[in-house]
Formats: structure tokens, C-alpha cells, sequence
């Protein structure tokens, strides 16, 4: 009788060791990551909406930075304009200019009137929040902004944001957290003693 060759078969490996359910503590690990990242998301899109999607698409975005338009538009909005012809601007738009003599100062108030003079048609505005219109006129020429839609509040964090020092945090505390995250992601397996 001629011996059996040994078996070639493999024993069957033992299933890979499951991990331990996550903890309280690798749950808010987890949720705190995606809250920072969707946090970036947020501001590096508000960013973009107000640096570099003016200069391609037909939009201004501008930060009002007085309360003259309070409470429709409260101090530190971003107000989002598109383009109209003046001589369809009526009383009640809120329209963006360059304050007369002051032509770097974008100023955002009301049309309250609309006037014809010898020079051709001018808007009288006001802010909101003033008592009398303002004390210039502006000409109803061309092609203009007009305000469509504005977010409170976000305009100071965008201020501070595009300062040096916002952006060196920027860059800090994300490089922070995502270093804290991974961390305790090491701590956490060499704690739970898994194994390579």
C-alpha cells in the first residue's frame, strides 16, 4: 500500500478579529471631523463667492460695513448684486454706487426718488436707517447694480478671514485638528490592542 501524500490543502485562516464598537468618544472624534471639514467648506466657498466668482460671473458681492441700511441689511452682511439697466431701476431698489467725490467708497442705499434734471434722469437715495434722503444725486445712466439677496453676519468673519492673520489660521488650526483627529486615531488602536 502506497503512502498517502501529505495534504496541500491550506488550513483555513481564523476570520479577521472584528473591531470594538466605537466609542462615545470615537463617535464625537468623528462628527467633530466632519463639522470642521464641512466648516472649511463653508468659508472657503464664501471666500470664493466674494474674491473670485466676480471677476467671471455677472455678480458683485460687497461687505456693508455701516448701518445705514439696518434693519433690511444689518452691519457686516454680504450683499450679492446683479446688473440692471438704470431706466429700469424703480423707487424702492436698493442700488450700489460710488459715493460722488469719494469714487473708491461703494455706498448701498434705497432709490426713495427718481428725478429728471438737465443732465437727464438722477436717483435721490437713502439708507434705511437715515431720517433725511442723501445730500447728492446719482445719475441714472447706463448699466447699474442692484441688489438681490444678502447673508447676515458673514461678512465679519470674511473681513477677518482675508487679514494675514486669518489666514495663517486658516492654515493653523485645520493642520491642528486634522493632527489631533489622526492622534488620537493611533492612540485609540494601540489602546484597543490591534494588531498588524
Amino acid at each position: 500500500m502506497e503512502p498517502t501524500p501529505p495534504s496541500t490543502e491550506a488550513a483555513p485562516l481564523a476570520p479577521p478579529a472584528t473591531t470594538a464598537a466605537r466609542t462615545p468618544l470615537g463617535w464625537a472624534g468623528t462628527i467633530a471631523s466632519w463639522i470642521l471639514m464641512l466648516a472649511a467648506g463653508v468659508v472657503a466657498l464664501g471666500l470664493f463667492a466674494i474674491t473670485v466668482g466676480p471677476r467671471f460671473l455677472p455678480y458683485q458681492a460687497l461687505i456693508v460695513r455701516s448701518g445705514s441700511m439696518a434693519p433690511a441689511i444689518p452691519t457686516g452682511s454680504i450683499v450679492f448684486y446683479t446688473k440692471k439697466p438704470a431706466d429700469q431701476v424703480k423707487v424702492g431698489n436698493i442700488i450700489v454706487f460710488s459715493r460722488p467725490g469719494v469714487p473708491n467708497e461703494k455706498v448701498t442705499h434705497r432709490v426713495f426718488k427718481i428725478g429728471k434734471g438737465p443732465t437727464g434722469r438722477y436717483f435721490i437715495t437713502k439708507g434705511d436707517a437715515n431720517g433725511s434722503p442723501d445730500d447728492w444725486q446719482v445719475p441714472a445712466v447706463g448699466t447699474g447694480w442692484v441688489a438681490k439677496f444678502h447673508i447676515p453676519s458673514v461678512g465679519y468673519a470674511l473681513v477677518d478671514l482675508q487679514s494675514t492673520i486669518g489666514r495663517l489660521l486658516l492654515l493653523i488650526i485645520p493642520a491642528l485638528a486634522l493632527g489631533a483627529i489622526t492622534l488620537y486615531e493611533i492612540w485609540r488602536d494601540r489602546g484597543g490592542g490591534a494588531t498588524a
